[in-house]
Order: C-alpha cells, then structure tokens, then sequence
C-alpha cells in the first residue's frame, strides 16, 4: 500500500489552506470616545463648510505631541482617517467621519439626509393644523386701496 502524503489525504477530505493574513480583509473598527474626544479638543485644523458648520481634525504635527499619544496609545495612527463636523451654532457634532470606513470627503459624507431630517406629523398635529386653518386661515382681511 503506497503511502500517500499528508496534503492529499487532507484535500481528498475536502480541507483547504485557510488564505494568507495579507489577503484577508478587516472591517476596521469604530473611532472610539478618547479619539473623538481628542479631535475635539486638540484639532488644530478647522474648515468653515457653510451653515456654522466646521470639520475639525489634526495635522501630523499634533498627532505627533505626546500628550497625544499617551492618551490614545496605538489608536493615535487612526487619527490621520478620523475628522468631525462641528456645528458651532447647536454646539455639538454633526457627523464624525472615518476615511478608513467611508471613502467620500467629510463634507459629502455628513451632508447626506439622515432619519432626522425627516418627519411626519401625528394624527393631533394635523388636527391642530386644521382647525387652525379653519378658524383663521378661512377668515380674508379686508383689503384697503391706496
């Protein structure tokens, strides 16, 4: 009986090579909270959009401060990819945009519709708004000529 290698018993049982590290393909994760809330405090780099809105992010030299990296660790290296659009009238975020995620510009990215800018009325705003009609929008002023 000749002895068959140990690579073709395993491909008779229907066993394949797992691919190289190299080829497989990794979902990178989330900017965490200490990432964002290093953008918002140390950006060094703000870009006016329009409406009071600004994206803020940091330059390599301040990715480089070591006030920096001892608060983010290895994650300082996600910094290059993560930038935030500010709105300096609410005060608060609109979009945090990660280029290792999504390869559109900040700007395209945090513009585009969200579930909040959308609504629909209830059933008791559309009430309200009927009667409303009914009892002043029905009423004409009278016009006076000049």
């Amino acid at each position: 009986m000749a002895v068959r290698s140990r690579a073709k018993r395993l491909a008779d049982m229907g066993w394949k090579p797992l691919p190289p590290m190299s080829d497989l393909q990794f979902e990178p994760s989330p900017p965490s909270s200490a990432l964002i809330n290093v953008i918002l405090e140390y950006a060094d780099l703000q870009h006016a959009v329009g409406g009071g809105r600004v994206v803020l992010q940091l330059s390599g030299r301040r990715m480089k401060d070591p006030t920096i990296k001892a608060l983010l660790g290895r994650e300082t290296k996600r910094l290059q990819d993560v930038s935030i659009i500010w709105d300096e009238v609410e005060g608060e975020i609109v979009h945090v945009h990660d280029e290792a995620r999504d390869h559109r510009s900040p700007v395209e990215a945090g513009l585009e519709a969200s579930e909040q800018d959308t609504f629909e009325l209830t059933e008791a705003a559309l009430a309200y708004i009927e009667d409303w009609e009914t009892s002043f929008g029905a009423k004409k002023t009278p016009r006076t000529r000049h």
